[in-house]
């Protein structure tokens, strides 16, 4: 283990936050999506650049993890049904998606605050009431985790589902009629995600969340 690891360890155990800055989104739907009846779009996104830690995985052994510690706010004025997907994609075009770790999820919690629970992509399913700005804060708070991510890569985005009910119907781009699905003989649909894009101008032998940097994001349809 090098000396990167080593202090990831050691950090963990303390229970100490490595370091990250957190970034705070408050988007807005385009004038054609406010006209769509019962659209919706998470008004506050927060989330803090992923960051790395070492668990020992029942089965699998000591692990090098990559997870990402989030908060979903409804400023709304009605409940929202919130169904996550995290997708990692490389540079590389490798493809992780988030993984459901217990033991490694108590160890992030712990290591971020242990007094706040955190919720993952299949136990947060369900309602987010709204949180008033002077009110009772209903945030939900979770973290996605990935495993076995290609340590070469130098550049990645995170594709996040589930924090709008957008979506629209795939086109041909010559015909400009819809694309249909041979298994359902329905439209194609996209939804509307989130795409936030990081470098880690690193390399493999010396892994260090320090070096994640966070560039921006956009929100697409796919």
């Amino acid at each position: 283990m090098n000396l990167t690891l080593s202090a990831l360890v050691v950090l963990a155990c303390l229970g100490q936050k490595a370091p990250g800055v957190e970034q705070v989104l408050k988007p807005e739907m385009t004038l054609f999506e406010k006209q769509i009846p019962g659209m919706w779009l998470m008004e506050e996104w927060t989330f803090i650049q992923p960051r790395m830690i070492i668990v020992d995985v029942p089965g699998k052994g000591r692990k090098l993890l990559w997870y990402m510690v989030w908060r979903a706010t409804n400023r709304g004025d009605s409940p929202r049904l919130f169904v996550p997907k995290f997708l990692l994609v490389d540079d590389k075009s490798n493809r992780y998606l988030d993984v459901i770790m217990p033991k490694a999820q108590r160890a992030i919690q712990s290591r971020e605050d242990p007094l706040q629970p955190l919720e993952n992509s299949v136990s947060v399913v369900g309602d987010i009431h709204p949180s008033l700005e002077e009110g009772e804060d209903k945030s939900i708070y979770g973290v996605a985790i990935w495993e076995d991510v290609n340590p070469r890569l130098n550049g990645f985005d995170i594709f996040i589902e589930g924090l709008s009910n957008g979506f629209r119907e795939l086109k041909d781009p010559v015909t400009g009629e819809a694309v249909m699905d041979p298994e359902t003989g329905k439209p194609k649909t996209q939804r509307k995600t989130l795409q936030l894009k990081f470098a880690r101008p690193g390399d493999e032998f010396n892994q260090n969340e320090r070096e994640i940097k966070y560039l921006g994001h956009d929100w697409i349809y796919q």
